[in-house]
């Protein structure tokens, strides 16, 4: 779990910055205009998710029929919160998928999103752009790439100013999990339900 969660922190924790809400503001292309990317290049959410309820309560992102589709059923999430902000981990490493999902909201509103990431990009050792994911951006942000170790984060715009970031860790070894050298495919899937439960939820 310590390498999870810290890969986590170390991509969430870079951006991150303080704030006290936690539900979206206005979009930032309506307030000023500057059209469809943000100031450093990140492309704007047209249409910004309302997630209030999620990051309340993060490991609501995976139902069970959810976590059948991963191949991780029955698996329980551990709900986590800190400096990064509210997180949810499921631990399946030892069974039958051989990996484990994490999900994690940026504490408070106002920490630039997608934008704060695309600044800070020379700082990190992975920065790729990636097909989006029910319309909203996407990109692999992390501070190494230890992606052909079976790990992948894969960073979603859900508004202007704040993302949800999707962690997949797979068992390498002795035995490596059937999905072991495609993190970032899960990773897909995974951020795909979530989308569509924080649509859910609120």
């Amino acid at each position: 779990m310590r390498t999870l969660l810290l890969l986590t922190a170390l991509t969430t924790l870079a951006f991150a910055t303080a704030g006290c809400g936690d539900s979206p503001s206005t979009p930032a292309a309506a307030a000023d205009g500057l059209g469809d990317t943000t100031q450093h290049g990140a492309p704007r959410v047209a249409s910004p998710m309302v997630f209030a309820n999620s990051a309340k309560k993060p490991c609501g992102l995976l139902t069970e029929p959810q976590l059948k589709t991963l191949g991780m059923p029955g698996v329980e999430g551990v709900a986590g919160a800190g400096d990064t902000g509210p997180m949810c981990d499921w631990d399946d490493t030892p069974g039958t998928s051989g990996q484990r999902v994490s999900f994690t909201f940026t504490k408070g509103n106002g920490n630039g999103g997608l934008d704060r990431v695309y600044e800070l990009k020379s700082t990190f050792k992975l920065f790729e752009l990636q097909a989006p994911i029910q319309d909203y951006p996407t990109l692999l942000n992390a501070p190494t790439d230890d992606r052909l170790k079976g790990v992948c984060t894969l960073v979603v715009g859900i508004t202007d100013d704040q993302i949800l970031t999707t962690t997949i860790q797979m068992r390498t070894t002795p035995k490596p999990a059937p999905r072991a050298f495609e993190p970032c495919v899960v990773a897909r899937e995974a951020a795909d339900l979530a989308l569509t439960s924080i649509r859910t939820a609120g």
